[in-house]
């Protein structure tokens, strides 16, 4: 088998992930169970842009603002990312860029600019997840590799003792900076501490995710869930809450199957 460049690995996997054949394609091979419960999450996200909340009071009324309509797309393109990468297809990249951009918005306009630099990084590993997703699946193919389960490692004492200590210290940066620095206009962010730790967790997170660690990455998530939860609450937007409560479930779920189900590194 001939060498393949890194541009043909980049074109392989643009040409996958931006195709509309594979896209639908990879929500509908999943089961039945799986397609129920993206359903479900999917429901919760879109039911949210129909409610109004208004001193205290519920109607039903959608958010027909920018940020309502934009918040929607955030909410939706989340939860089609996390069910898909669950399931190792590489088309929920695509899902993701399009959540990127989305929720870049509207954290702008809701001046939580940790949010926005989460994003921002969030957007440039989408690209890099692509290319190493293609080449492992070109390596897998060239070498006919069959065994394709992943094999989770734990971190031991000394490596939760060392996690703690880098977000604790990450946290207390990153807050600081929030709390003196705005982003791309003159008002700062109303609530950098919650913003802070959020945005720091979901850093380690996702690096504890690419090393394949199973229950501590997923805690992480976990906490970072609950944090924008409090985050959205105290900056209220209802499209936002639904979007982190879908999110909190999926990351239930998946502790469950990284800890329950995958087998463990010797």
């Amino acid at each position: 088998m001939e060498k393949v460049s890194r541009a043909q690995i980049m074109g392989k996997g643009l040409a996958k992930v931006f195709n509309p054949v594979e896209l639908f394609g990879a929500i509908f091979k999943m089961g039945w169970k799986r397609v129920c419960y993206l359903g479900l999450l999917l429901a919760i996200q879109i039911g949210s842009f129909f409610l109004m909340f208004d001193h205290g009071s519920v109607s039903l009324h959608p958010d027909t603002s920018a940020i309502g309509w934009i918040g929607l797309v955030a909410g939706i393109t989340s939860i089609l990312s996390v069910v898909i990468v669950a399931n190792g297809d590489v088309t929920n990249y695509f899902w993701g860029i399009l959540n990127n951009i989305s929720y870049i918005y509207v954290s702008m306009v809701s001046h939580l600019y940790g949010e926005v630099y989460l994003n921002l990084y969030f957007f440039i590993l989408q690209f890099i997840g692509i290319y190493q997703w293609t080449a492992q699946s070109l390596r897998a193919n060239k070498e006919k590799d069959d065994d394709e389960i992943v094999t989770v490692k734990e971190l031991h004492f000394k490596g939760w003792l060392l996690l703690t200590v880098l977000v604790a210290l990450g946290w207390v940066v990153f807050g600081i900076f929030l709390k003196h620095v705005p982003f791309m206009s003159s008002v700062l962010d109303p609530h950098p501490w919650i913003d802070s730790l959020s945005v720091v967790v979901q850093v380690f997170a996702q690096a504890l995710m690419v090393m394949r660690y199973g229950a501590s990455q997923w805690l992480l998530w976990i906490i970072a869930n609950c944090t924008e939860l409090l985050l959205w609450t105290l900056n209220f937007n209802p499209i936002m809450l639904a979007l982190w409560i879908a999110n909190l479930i999926n990351s239930l779920y998946g502790y469950y199957t990284w800890t329950k189900k995958l087998p463990k590194e010797e």
